[in-house]
């Protein structure tokens, strides 16, 4: 008996502490969700349309997207060493052109390694997982001649940090709302005005965000019941 009174407290007081921790990250995430509402507009949520964004270990990853589908995508690591891990290059290109023959018939990756301030090192990998350095040192401005892919990813990461977000998610084809995630539970989704659902999902959709509550004109906060699988 005096065993089991003495389990009791233990239990009692490990549930307190366990439902106060909870108060407080959820206390917490509604602080960065007020952040959120307050930091972003009709035009600087442009970037999470046009860009998707998830965590990978110590990689970040950028996926640019075109209605149902991804152009190309970049795992950017700025820890230990600053590189861009690159696929589907001929998208990448568009956007970034590099002074550099890469035979993307070959090569399904490239990585572009920051050696220094100004230096960059190219390493490939062919259809069969091999990997090739191309080029050990290259300017990084003889590379990138119009558009330095290090700085504007460094952007993108440093906008991420001070919205205080791990993840997003945007698919036009399945409506026109975005959603960040905030912890393993927590995803505040942005509603616009003209909300437009594709009637396949509409159901599903609606019954997800009704789980939420609304913390300001358009945006809506919810809890799910258990933790995504990553988080």
């Amino acid at each position: 008996m005096r065993h089991i009174t003495t389990i009791l407290p233990f239990i009692i007081l490990t549930t307190f502490f366990a439902c106060s921790d909870s108060q407080f990250l959820d206390k917490n995430i509604e602080v960065t969700s007020m952040n959120i509402t307050q930091r972003l507009d009709s035009n600087s949520l442009n970037t999470f349309r046009e860009w998707d964004y998830a965590t990978r270990g110590q990689a970040e990853i950028w996926t640019k997207r075109t209605w149902d589908s991804s152009l190309y995508s970049c795992l950017y690591f700025d820890k230990d060493t600053i590189r861009l891990s690159v696929r589907r290059l001929e998208g990448f290109k568009k956007d970034f052109p590099y002074e550099f023959v890469i035979d993307t018939s070959i090569y399904y990756r490239a990585d572009f390694l920051k050696i220094s301030d100004s230096t960059i090192r190219i390493t490939t990998f062919d259809n069969h997982g091999q990997e090739h350095i191309l080029s050990r040192q290259i300017s990084l401005r003889q590379l990138f001649k119009t558009n330095d892919p290090f700085q504007y990813f460094k952007s993108l990461s440093d906008l991420k940090d001070s919205l205080g977000i791990f993840g997003t998610f945007y698919r036009p084809d399945i409506g026109n709302f975005i959603e960040f995630y905030l912890s393993s539970q927590h995803i505040l989704t942005y509603l616009p005005d003209n909300l437009n659902l594709n009637a396949e999902f509409k159901d599903v959709w609606l019954k997800e965000f009704a789980t939420g509550k609304t913390i300001k004109k358009n945006w809506n906060l919810r809890k799910l019941v258990k933790p995504m699988d990553n988080g």
